[in-house]
């Protein structure tokens, strides 16, 4: 043991002279700088130089600088601030201060700032002093005012109520903290203010008007409804819309809900709201559940007024007729919801397919309405027969032609063999006049009617499908006009108002248009099956020699346009062509009608749409060359149609023959005596210089002229010197007094006043004038031919 003590004296005393002595080697600082590098990278020591490079630091030096500096700040300090102070690079700092926090539950980071509960405590001390000198702070405020998050506020806060801070927070707004003293101010003035309402009040007016904290209204506005020690209710929750109605108010609403809905038997929501209940529909499904209201867009109706409604329906229903529920129910119903009541009324007595509602108000029986149909038989028969008369063109169907053919071949077979008897006959006296010869300009075209296979074999021609599928839609032939419909119903139907009447007759339009197809189809079919074909079609003779006649006539007209210049035969020649033209292409068109059952009694009464109609029918050989007929009618030469007519002719079987002199010479006199008779019994004074100067052109010319009357003057220039000068005089001199008469009517229409005398009394000098002349221009016609019989 000696020995051991002595050998520690031996060594204290050798290093005590080694303390002393002179050193005789010594590191460089370099030298001391790369060992601490060397010894760093082989991570046997761990330090951290600092900015300037002059010092090393360990961590744990960091560490305990960072809480000194912590506790120097008053327990807050910014990471960024702590860097400038320690002088090592901010990722150390920030890497030291997360160690800090992790093994601390007392130091908190937050927003790049280390705080620890001492500063907090002392947060909590200044935010009690604050709240109890004003009795509410509001966190919003603190978070301004310590620059802090509201969430890491709010919870830091929360756990020190009641500790360090005396007071609370609302359970609703977790923003606000308050002390009992604050919330028993606040209760008594809540309760004072709501127990003096006696009306349906906002609650946001109150917050605005006296300065409540609003989650702290509700809360204590609520409790102390819910306690029994305000009487009233909140409606509404905790929205702007909130109200607080006094049990008082309610009283006195329900006793006039009551009372109004059992005096009228219905509610207006907007009545229900001047009166302050906001929700009316809520209301009133709470008041009322078992009362069987019906509710509407504006109101609800009581079950005594849709009682009223039904037996009204019922009523109409059953005697027939129509009812108004208009004065059964409120005024302030709109039309929208007057048509809820009354189809809930048809739904509970189940009469919605033996009524229809008109006018929005007005119930109508399904009876009433077929009775108003019925009004309409008579005259739907009669014109129903009047336009199978007239037009049967648009009123019938290809399976109408079809059926209406079967009945006529079934009825009458013969009477087709017979007419083709006769035609074959016709075909050979013509050729025998043509071989005895009928003079040099004798011309005969012997014509054989082709077979028209097509038009029997229209219905199974594939390629004509389309077509035959165009033609087999029947067109829709209205009946009557709207107007003329709702006229009718007022005068047959009584106190009906006039916006039903007319709502009716847009109703009625489409049955009575289908009815009237039926109408028509069976007095179209009647007619064919009763009637023979002699009444249905004229005779072959009658109708060769007419077309023969309009033949050569249209030949002469055409011959006497060569006395005019070239602009007066284009008028002439359309004149021509719409006239003597048109009428011989409808008697052609409505005799091949007569085979579809569609010929008119009156073949000039075809207009181009019926003759379209009637040549859309026709078998294709026939067709084609009636649409160049047709076409040719609105050409520019009398000769294309007259070529167009002989093919046209020879088609339907016609002869016609190129008449001669003597032919010539008698339809002259023929269109001349026609002239005379209606000179002598025209008046007019216009119509008198027209048939004046067609007749002396003739009695000069030997020709035949159909000119229009805007050709007179053209007429009575070529009279000259072909008639002697005092009667190109006279007719120059009525023609000058027609044209001021014509226009004095003209001006007549434009002016009134002192001009209008002035114009009367030129137009009677004008037509005494033209009395005193008439009777000399129509001698002139006599006189002509007084002298051309002389020579």
């Amino acid at each position: 043991m000696a020995a051991d003590w002595e050998e520690i004296r031996r060594l204290a005393a050798d290093f005590q002279r080694a303390q002393f002595a002179e050193t005789v080697q010594r590191l460089s600082e370099r030298n001391c700088i790369e060992i601490i590098s060397k010894l760093v990278q082989d991570k046997k020591l761990d330090v951290v130089h600092t900015l300037d490079g002059k010092e090393f630091i360990t961590p744990a030096q960091i560490s305990r600088e960072i809480r000194d500096e912590l506790y120097v700040h008053g327990g807050r300090i910014n990471v960024v601030e702590l860097q400038q102070i320690i002088n090592v690079d901010l990722v150390h700092v920030e890497s030291r201060a997360g160690d800090i926090v992790k093994s601390d539950k007392g130091v908190r980071f937050v927003l790049g700032q280390l705080i620890d509960d001492s500063y907090l405590d002392g947060i909590a001390e200044e935010v009690n002093d604050k709240l109890q000198e004003a009795g509410l702070i509001s966190m919003a405020e603190l978070c301004k005012s310590y620059d802090l998050p509201g969430g890491f506020l709010t919870e830091e806060l929360s756990k020190r109520l009641g500790k360090l801070i005396q007071g609370e927070m609302d359970q609703y707004n977790k923003g606000v903290i308050f002390t009992p003293a604050f919330v028993s101010r606040h209760k008594a003035r809540i309760r004072g203010l709501f127990s003096a309402i006696t009306r349906p009040t906002p609650v946001s007016g109150m917050v605005a008007a006296f300065g409540f904290q609003e989650h702290l209204l509700y809360s204590v506005l609520e409790e102390l409804v819910n306690s029994g020690r305000l009487k009233g209710s909140v409606v509404g929750g905790r929205q702007d819309k909130a109200t607080y109605i006094p049990d008082i108010y309610a009283k006195t609403q329900n006793v006039w809900v009551d009372s109004f809905l059992q005096q009228n038997g219905y509610l207006e929501f907007d009545a229900l709201i001047r009166l302050g209940i906001p929700d009316p529909p809520s209301y009133i499904k709470k008041r009322f559940k078992s009362s069987g209201l019906l509710f509407l867009r504006a109101a609800c109706v009581g079950k005594l007024l849709v009682d009223q409604v039904e037996a009204s329906v019922e009523e109409a229903v059953s005697s027939a007729t129509w009812t108004d529920i208009q004065p059964i129910l409120p005024s302030c119903l709109s039309m929208e919801d007057v048509g809820m009541v009354i189809n809930q009324a048809m739904r509970n007595v189940n009469v919605q397919d033996a009524a229809r509602v008109l006018g929005g108000t007005v119930v109508v029986s399904e009876k009433f309405i077929g009775s108003c149909l019925s009004l309409f038989d008579e005259s739907m028969r009669q014109k129903a027969q009047k336009e199978v008369k007239n037009n049967p063109v648009f009123l019938i169907t290809e399976e109408d032609v079809k059926q209406a053919s079967m009945l006529t071949e079934s009825a009458a077979p013969s009477k087709k063999e017979k007419r083709e008897a006769e035609r074959r006959k016709k075909a050979s006296e013509g050729s025998g006049s043509m071989k005895s010869g009928g003079g040099g300009n004798a011309r005969e075209i012997r014509i054989r009617k082709t077979k028209k296979k097509g038009r029997k074999d229209e219905d199974s021609d594939e390629e004509n499908g389309p077509l035959q599928q165009n033609r087999s839609k029947q067109s829709e032939v209205s009946f009557m006009a709207q107007e003329e419909i709702a006229a009718i119903l007022e005068q047959r139907v009584s106190d009906c108002p006039e916006e039903v009447l007319s709502e009716l007759a847009e109703h009625l339009v489409r049955p009575l248009t289908k009815s009237y197809q039926e109408v028509l189809r069976t007095v179209f079919m009647s007619s064919t099956s009763s009637a023979s074909g002699v009444n249905k079609k004229r005779s072959m003779k009658e109708l060769q020699e007419e077309i023969a006649n309009l033949y050569n006539n249209i030949r002469l007209f055409e011959k006497s346009t060569k006395c005019f210049s070239d602009e007066t035969q284009v008028y002439i020649t359309k004149h021509v062509l719409k006239t003597v033209c048109t009428d011989v292409t409808n008697i052609l068109v409505n005799f091949l009608a007569a085979d579809l059952m569609m010929s008119v009694e009156n073949p000039s009464s075809i207009t181009n749409e019926v003759r379209l109609k009637i040549l859309g029918k026709l078998a294709e050989e026939t067709k084609a060359p009636l649409m160049k007929l047709h076409n040719s009618l609105n050409g520019k030469t009398i000769e294309d149609f007259l070529m167009n007519l002989e093919a046209c002719a020879e088609v339907c079987g016609f002869m016609l023959k190129k008449g001669d002199k003597k032919k010539e010479r008698q339809a002259l006199f023929v269109h001349r005596q026609a002239l005379m008779q209606q000179l002598q019994q025209a008046e007019d004074a216009a119509l008198v210089l027209h048939l004046t100067s067609v007749l002396l052109f003739q009695a000069s010319t030997h020709c035949m002229l159909h000119a229009p009357g805007r050709c007179v003057p053209q007429i009575i220039s070529t009279l000259t010197g072909r008639i002697t000068p005092e009667q190109q005089q006279l007719l120059l001199s009525y023609q000058s007094l027609v044209v001021k008469q014509l226009v004095s009517r003209s001006r007549k229409q434009q002016e009134d006043g002192d001009k209008a005398e002035e114009q009367e009394e030129e137009a009677q000098d004008v037509r005494r004038q033209l009395l005193s002349l008439t009777p000399q221009v129509k001698d002139l016609v006599s006189q002509r031919k007084t002298s051309v019989t002389e020579e």
